[in-house]
């Protein structure tokens, strides 16, 4: 969802080292500046009263082919750090409601952030750390002179929080996680996997590639907190593209996703998938574009998990709560019915699966240093809380574990493991049966059903349309007499308060979906669970089409073939 550059590597080893030799070198170089600092900058004449440090150590191994042919093979490594350092006092402090000259909110700014060395030299890492808590006090003093000079001339902020949470410290450090492919075997693999699209000259586009991705991620603050975690996640994507007669782009993914190598699917589950892709595309050309409609659908889980995580999971990030120039579409809500009783909403960052599939968004302490926890947000339909890190809103006045961030960025409030439950669910023949009779009490020729999504976005800002957009890839059409015809050619769009309402039914068939999510702190990786779901009105709008006319010649593997 979100391009990355790689360094590239002549060969991959065939096992990497933890991402540290000495096993607390880091963590007690952090805590050996951390405490010269708050003898420092403590005392100051505009003393600092909080300071944290975060290293992020991400290791990334790739290797990608395309139609068959190797096309990377890489490592990349890079190691961050952040200072946090605030001016002021919890009540009251350098982030209070600054914008920078794009608008960006301060708390979603990094203080102070820089590339570091990845040698475990102490000496070096100190002298980094020393360099750049010097240049974030001096930032925050001047942040704090401006914060208090707009405060005077601006209006008074209807939620009066504190602009920092309160939390006790976390002693959490986990086991270094070591990592090994057989990079040799996952060259041939890939290769094998992107082959199979050489068969259909109208593919313009097909990859196959593994990413190994190692976080390794250490925290000390001056509450007491002392962190290292570790993440690692295996993922293996297959995407391919074609385009129809019209000159529309028709693109398609499989994906999964895994703790441990051991996990992926073996070589005849992902060619399996491959030939679906690629039958999924070759049909696509030949369908029928859709019209504008609005009427009833059937959501299936993948799907219903986009939904979810666009329309209710970014309007429960509660640092958004405070800032007045977004819509805070849920700020009002709290304690009401906003989904059917039947449902119920859990974040769970402590989840490391669901039935037996890995989650992405999981992790034992969040970027602000607070142990993970599973939050409840909404519980039969009834909304009870929001997502938090240490940004407080009026009646949360503590931290619930969601501060998350890319390396870079200050950590705001952000989506984990979103799981959806669903009590007596319904089967899903019984769901289409809902969808046909819906078909009919609206006097509709035909109904929806949305299999599988490439994504979606959502807008919050009140000087937008707060609306959301999710962009369907598998769309059928489902007629009165219950046949069934694929369809492109559409996304989806609607206000979040209306598509809630519309929300009709549940079963119990449950997918995940998977990705990236990005934000005022960067791109965080997120997982959705979610049951199919019947809507009672959707509405979808012609997708933009390309300009490009399809090749005048057939790719040229195809000729060679014959």
């Amino acid at each position: 969802m979100f391009p990355r550059k790689f360094l590239a590597a002549a060969a991959l080893l065939a096992a990497l080292p933890a991402a540290h030799a000495a096993d607390d070198l880091v963590l007690d170089a952090m805590q050996a500046e951390l405490a010269r600092s708050q003898s420092a900058y403590f005392k100051a004449k505009v003393p600092a009263y909080f300071i944290g440090y975060r290293v992020n150590d991400d290791e990334r191994v790739d290797v990608n082919a395309e139609f068959g042919t190797l096309t990377n093979s890489s490592n990349y490594r890079m190691r961050t750090l952040s200072v946090e350092l605030r001016t002021g006092n919890y009540a009251f402090d350098n982030t209070h409601a600054t914008q920078s000259p794009s608008g960006t909110p301060g708390y979603a700014r990094g203080n102070n952030v820089q590339r570091i060395g990845i040698d475990n030299d102490e000496r070096s890492l100190r002298a980094e750390i020393w360099s750049a808590t010097d240049g974030a006090y001096w930032q925050a003093v001047e942040d704090l002179e401006k914060a208090k000079a707009d405060a005077a001339v601006s209006t008074a902020a209807e939620d009066k929080s504190d602009d920092f949470t309160r939390e006790g410290k976390l002693e959490l450090v986990e086991p270094a996680l070591d990592f090994a492919i057989d990079a040799e075997l996952w060259r041939a693999k890939v290769k094998k996997y992107s082959a199979p699209f050489r068969k259909d000259a109208k593919i313009y586009f097909a990859r196959a590639g593994l990413s190994v991705a190692r976080t390794t991620r250490w925290l000390v603050n001056s509450e007491g907190t002392r962190v290292r975690h570790a993440e690692l996640t295996y993922l293996l994507d297959v995407r391919a593209a074609t385009k129809a007669d019209d000159g529309m782009d028709l693109p398609g993914m499989v994906r999964f996703v895994a703790s441990k190598p051991d996990a992926l699917p073996d070589d005849e589950a992902v060619l399996k998938a491959v030939e679906g892709l690629m039958a999924d595309l070759k049909a696509l050309r030949e369908a029928p574009v859709v019209d504008a409609y609005a009427g009833p659908a059937i959501l299936e889980n993948r799907a219903a998990g986009v939904f979810f995580h666009e329309v209710v999971g970014h309007r429960l990030e509660a640092h958004r709560l405070r800032d007045e120039n977004d819509a805070q579409t849920l700020k009002k809500k709290l304690g009401e019915r906003i989904l059917p009783a039947s449902i119920s909403v859990t974040f769970d960052p402590t989840r490391s699966d669901f039935a037996g599939q890995a989650l992405m968004g999981g992790y034992a302490a969040d970027d602000d240093g607070v142990r993970a926890r599973p939050v409840p947000v909404i519980e039969h339909g009834v909304l009870k809380s929001f997502l938090l890190g240490r940004t407080p809103v009026e009646g949360f006045p503590k931290s619930n574990g969601h501060g998350r961030s890319q390396p870079g960025y200050r950590p705001v409030a952000r989506q984990s493991n979103m799981l959806v439950a669903v009590d007596a669910p319904v089967g899903y023949d019984e769901l289409k049966q809902r969808l046909l009779a819906e078909i009919a009490q609206q006097g509709k020729p035909w109904g929806l059903i949305i299999r599988d999504l490439d994504g979606g976005y959502t807008e919050t800002a009140r000087q937008g349309t707060g609306g959301a957009k999710l962009l369907p890839t598998m769309v059928y059409r489902l007629y009165a007499d219950g046949h069934e015809e694929l369809v492109r050619g559409v996304d989806l769009v609607g206000t979040p308060l209306t598509m809630l309402a519309e929300l009709e039914a549940a079963d119990g068939r449950y997918g995940v979906f998977h990705g990236w999510c990005g934000a005022e702190s960067g791109f965080v990786p997120v997982s959705t669970v979610a049951p199919d779901l019947l809507i009672r009105r959707i509405e979808v709008q012609r997708k933009p089409k390309s300009q490009d006319r399809p090749p005048l010649l057939p790719a040229p593997s195809t000729e060679a073939s014959k």
